[in-house]
């Protein structure tokens, strides 16, 4: 712990610590062993007082007699004590990332006077688990399931199990805060995983996204019958098939914002869509896409058409506004919420109902990407 005068902060980009320097007490400042109090917590550049703080946060937290300070709480999780930074009026600390055992909902900082106890609430992030970087990995495979927190939750170690649809049990292979790593086992069947960890926590969380998802194809593409897309059908060799054939896009764009799809086609819809189109809101439009690792790749935004009578478009940007976009020479499973496409109130469902997919734009330009297994799914 140091004595907090003359500290300079340095917090860059909203991070709140770049670097904390610090000097000592000059030889004549005597030590306060008096009882320490907290009169409330801010933070570091915004003197308001709070009353919540996330994990990694940094605080400062007001007082008095806390020049000797030993040790700081939030619940029943300790900060480091050589990250303390402390003065007779002040101590500043991070919270620390780990759930508590004990929620008490406080902040404790113990001196050599005594002891003082705080109302505060650290907010604990919730465990996401929101989908798999490739719905259709292969049997024999490593699928990577996707989301946050898996390693406070504990559920970042290799006794971690991943249940798949029809009983298959195997423990991940390696995981981090945000990706489990499994082997698909070869009596994987379609349907969502479901992820458990270990004692003491002994979390269990199913995805919502389905391995091999094989709900609601909008079209068969084995079969295809849609008035704009046969010529750019493929089975192979390159890229190899995720299932089955694909349009494989290789083409030049002319620009002038010209319309030209490489697929245009009658699609099935799901029932519940047309029965109660408000419904919207719980649909995603999936499909798997590659390219390779070098451009052209995706050169620009998908652009995708609705069509039942009314008119509905939406340009998806897969790349999130970084182009060529490249899915690093892997298929990829990209969802497109319909509640992205912006307020869908009063349009029509039909089934069936056209879509077509183009890249649309003032320039031209080249692309070089497949794609495949377009399915209209639930996703709440």
């Amino acid at each position: 712990m140091q004595t907090k005068k003359n500290i300079l902060f340095l917090f860059a980009a909203g991070v709140m610590l770049a670097g904390i320097l610090g000097t000592s007490c000059k030889k004549d400042a005597a030590p306060d062993y008096g009882i320490p109090t907290i009169t409330r917590v801010a933070q570091p550049l915004d003197s308001a007082s709070i009353v919540t703080g996330s994990f990694t946060q940094w605080v400062i937290i007001y007082g008095t007699h806390l020049g000797s300070t030993q040790s700081v709480s939030f619940n029943d999780q300790e900060v480091p004590y050589k990250t303390i930074y402390a003065s007779d009026s002040s101590v500043t600390v991070q919270i620390p990332r780990a759930i508590p055992k004990d929620v008490t909902n406080t902040v404790t900082v113990t001196t050599k006077g005594g002891k003082a106890t705080f109302s505060f609430t650290t907010v604990i992030p919730p465990l996401q688990l929101t989908g798999m970087l490739n719905e259709y990995t292969a049997v024999g495979d490593t699928l990577i399931l996707t989301g946050a927190n898996f390693d406070l939750y504990g559920l970042d170690t290799t006794a971690t199990s991943v249940t798949f649809t029809g009983g298959s049990t195997v423990n991940i292979a390696g995981g981090t805060a945000s990706t489990l790593k499994v082997v698909v086992p070869a009596s994987a069947q379609p349907g969502p995983v479901t992820v458990k960890g270990i004692a003491p926590l002994n979390i269990s969380i199913a995805t919502v996204a389905w391995y091999w998802d094989n709900r609601n194809f909008l079209f068969d593409m084995s079969n295809f019958n849609g008035w704009n897309g046969k010529t750019y059908l493929s089975s192979g060799p390159d890229p190899a098939p995720v299932n089955g054939p694909y349009f494989k896009v290789a083409k030049s764009w002319q620009g002038g914002w010209a319309w030209d799809p490489f697929c245009s086609n009658n699609c099935a819809m799901p029932a519940e869509l047309v029965n109660d189109p408000a419904k919207y809101i719980n649909y995603a439009l999936k499909f798997e896409m590659y390219t390779p690792l070098n451009p052209p790749a995706l050169p620009l935004k998908l652009y995708m058409v609705f069509n039942s009578g009314n008119f509905k478009e939406f340009f998806y940007d897969a790349g999130g506004g970084s182009y060529p976009y490249s899915t690093g020479g892997k298929w990829r499973t990209f969802t497109v919420p319909l509640s992205s496409w912006g307020n869908l109130q009063g349009f029509t469902f039909s089934n069936p109902i056209i879509m077509e997919f183009m890249l649309k734009d003032s320039n031209p330009s080249q692309s070089n990407f497949s794609i495949c297994n377009f399915r209209m799914v639930p996703i709440n």
